[in-house]
């Protein structure tokens, strides 16, 4: 293996997604449908046994089959640095990145880059991937992890001259709306460590408000970020310390979208992206939340979508090369059926990859797996 050169970078360079993907289809229909309730739907032996009328013996013979052959064939496609590394005893982890679909990046557009990777790096505990270059306009960053690391998606800073920045307001509050939601175990810490660094912070009573749920805060270039420290369904088990990481944040726990038709959008999102609606409405429908269905077992951030008169949308153009960059890219395994699925539903397409939702907001969808996704 190269010098500096990690196990995650080699497995990206390789495309063992989709070995793991095309290897886990030829498995017998038998195994391959229990995998799949295990993998990706996150089922117990007990469930598979019972959806599939079988004993649960048979369910666990099933899911042990699988794995035998998939760490089999996967093993024949790789050399034995890979064996030496670890990744035998992770095939899991793998046949779970592969298949659950997820956030993979979420994009910011800033005006002086440098200054906001040292920002995101001391607020939010954000790395760099690489050793700095200033010829970049672009620089992608990567979260600790914590409970769940697989499903933490990057940053993605993006230098531009666009001045429209990730925000948008509430009509029905009258407040500035956050759009990346952070996790933090220490809510009350966290707010005093942003305010003693001078971060834009909301203004917060806390004796009058003590058992507020989050707060709302700006980046430097105004992007509209918040905190909380409430753990959703959908965002598996508790978190857990991570050694050499931020004190407060270790990864997203949410991404908020504008919409001004809420129904809409709840139908448009969970049919194109497989996501479940967390909860009933009742009463007047103001807000949604959506997480994506398997994700529960990999940190996967959801999506709330918020109603609102606001004619902004997630959106920005790079100066530098005059394109509309996508703020969300959902990762998944099978891209090109995903983005010929949209073309034939009449989805606005934007560049390569790239597509908006009915309410402008730009997405996009990519097979990548960035450093710092790996549990």
């Amino acid at each position: 293996m190269p010098i500096g050169q990690s196990v995650e970078e080699l497995v990206m360079q390789r495309d063992v997604r989709r070995q793991v993907f095309d290897a886990f289809n030829t498995l017998k229909e038998s195994q391959r449908i229990a995998s799949t309730l295990y993998y990706v739907g996150g089922f117990s032996m007990k469930e598979i046994a019972e959806i599939l009328d079988i004993s649960i013996d048979a369910a666990e013979s099933r899911i042990r089959r699988s794995k035998l052959f998939l760490k089999k064939e996967l093993l024949v496609l790789m050399d034995d640095l890979m064996k030496k590394d670890g990744f035998e005893q992770n095939v899991e982890r793998e046949v779970m990145r592969a298949l659950v679909p997820r956030i993979a990046t979420i994009e910011i557009p800033v005006s002086d880059l440098r200054r906001a990777i040292n920002w995101y790096g001391e607020m939010l505990g954000a790395k760099l991937q690489e050793e700095w270059n200033d010829k970049w306009t672009s620089a992608m960053l990567h979260f600790q992890g914590g409970s769940g690391a697989v499903g933490v998606p990057s940053i993605y800073l993006v230098k531009t001259e666009d001045r429209r920045r990730l925000t948008f307001k509430n009509t029905r509050y009258g407040y500035m709306q956050s759009v990346i939601d952070l996790y933090t175990h220490d809510l009350k810490g966290y707010y005093r460590f942003l305010k003693e660094r001078g971060v834009d912070v909301n203004e917060i009573d806390w004796e009058r408000e003590p058992h507020r749920q989050g707060f709302g805060f700006r980046d430097c270039d105004g992007n509209s970020l918040g905190a909380c420290n409430v753990e959703l369904t959908g965002q598996g088990g508790e978190n857990r310390e991570i050694p050499n990481a931020h004190p407060f944040v270790w990864r997203v726990a949410a991404v908020e979208i504008p919409v001004k038709d809420l129904k809409k959008a709840v139908a448009w999102y969970t049919a194109t992206f497989g996501m479940k609606v967390l909860g009933e409405p009742e009463g007047d429908w103001e807000a949604a939340m959506l997480y994506l269905d398997g994700g529960e077992r990999l940190g996967v951030p959801n999506v709330y979508l918020v109603a609102t008169e606001d004619e902004q949308r997630l959106a920005f153009v790079n100066t530098y090369t005059n394109v509309t960059h996508s703020v969300i890219d959902f990762y998944s395994a099978n891209v090109e059926p995903m983005l010929s699925g949209l073309r034939s539903r009449g989805v606005q397409m934007n560049g390569v990859s790239g597509f908006f939702d009915p309410e402008g907001n730009s997405l996009a969808v990519c097979n990548a797996v960035h450093r710092g996704q790996l549990g």
